[in-house]
């Protein structure tokens, strides 16, 4: 479940979770689950097994940032899950549905989720040329209080005041993926996100601070499978699902460490959001041997068609 790690930056950074094994993978994986249930006696809640036990929920009473904190027997170890995006068809509530919404268009569109003329832009970034945005603009928008990164950040904080001789990890699925990557790059310390959308755009505007500690991004460990189009980057574009639902998803490059079960050539998966849902990630690691081998993400970028300016 722990293993000793080498970098020098962040909190309590010798413990990491060790990612080499299945049970570990598939426990951060079902908190990534249990943090859509607010009530664990419910039937959507997933056991996670021993040395976890859910201390606290995160959020349940606003419409935004939610989940739950779990924390090992011996209090060595927090481990913060998020919420990741609840759509309308979401069979655990959809309450937070227009905040996530806006969230996703923010973190992973080019420039406010500004697809075409015919969108609606989540904020006011876009210059009115044809591709140009501006960076200084989106940069104030992703640290705006209002918005999932900062009130993350809140969270991560108050959770860090409870438990001050804890080491603290993240994990999540989806949007609260890549909302634990961001944290963990920002604070140093390890996240295990599960199918995140491509967070290194964000991470890039929000200048985090990996030269502190830059050893970091070794500590975030993203799963992922090749037939999720969100997690590989390819649900974008006109015509595609999540613009057909009104979402721009634009980034595809992720941070630290990429971990992906290649379902396409090994199970002959076809590319679709069936496997981008957490039960769905949860059956992939478990019918697996062992986790999918962790290594850097090939050379990536993100929205080359545009043009940023700064104000």
């Amino acid at each position: 479940m722990v293993s000793e790690g080498k970098y020098t930056g962040g909190r309590h950074f010798r413990r990491v979770p060790d990612v080499t094994d299945k049970e570990s993978i598939l426990s951060f994986a079902r908190m990534a689950a249990n943090a859509y249930t607010e009530d664990p006696s419910s039937d959507g809640w997933v056991e996670v097994g021993a040395p976890w036990n859910r201390s606290l929920g995160i959020g349940w009473d606003s419409d935004g940032v939610r989940g739950q904190v779990f924390v090992a027997t011996a209090r060595s170890v927090v481990v913060i899950a998020l919420k990741g995006t609840t759509t309308l068809l979401s069979t655990n509530g959809s309450d937070t549905y227009e905040n996530d919404k806006i969230n996703d268009n923010l973190l992973f569109s080019c420039c406010c989720g500004r697809v075409s003329f015919a969108w609606t832009t989540v904020c006011d970034c876009y210059t009115k040329d044809t591709y140009t945005c501006s960076q200084t603009c989106l940069e104030r928008e992703l640290r705006s209080k209002d918005k999932y990164y900062e009130a993350s950040l809140r969270v991560y904080h108050d959770v860090a005041k409870l438990y001050p001789t804890s080491s603290i990890w993240l994990t999540g699925h989806s949007l609260a993926a890549s909302l634990s990557s961001l944290i963990a790059q920002t604070h140093g310390v390890p996240a295990v996100a599960f199918a995140a959308p491509g967070e290194k755009l964000a991470a890039s505007r929000l200048h985090l601070p990996t030269w502190l500690h830059p050893d970091s991004e070794k500590h975030i460990w993203h799963f992922g499978n090749t037939a999720d189009p969100l997690f590989m980057g390819t649900c974008n574009g006109p015509l595609s699902v999540c613009a057909i639902g009104g979402y721009a998803m634009e980034s595809q490059c992720h941070s630290g460490l990429e971990c992906v079960y290649d379902t396409v050539a090994d199970k002959d998966y076809e590319m679709s959001l069936t496997y981008h849902k957490i039960e769905k990630v949860i059956e992939i690691i478990d019918e697996y041997d062992k986790p999918a081998a962790c290594s850097r993400p090939m050379s990536c970028q993100d929205c080359y068609l545009w043009n940023f300016i700064r104000d």
